[in-house]
């Protein structure tokens, strides 16, 4: 669970709308917003998003 206050729908922060209350917040999140990406079988627009292991199917 994230702490603190969720951002404003109206004036979000620049960035990552969450940078604010990230663990994982870098100065990359709070200058750039993340693309939202397809990571196994739902979505995120996280710059540190884990992507699933590729896996090799012989």
């Amino acid at each position: 669970m994230l702490a603190g206050d969720p951002p404003s729908p109206v004036a979000p922060p620049p960035g990552c709308r969450f940078h604010t209350r990230c663990w994982k917040a870098t100065e990359r999140c709070a200058e750039e917003e993340p693309a939202l990406e397809t990571v196994g079988d739902h979505y995120a627009a996280c710059h540190f998003a884990e992507r699933p292991a590729a896996t090799n199917r012989t």
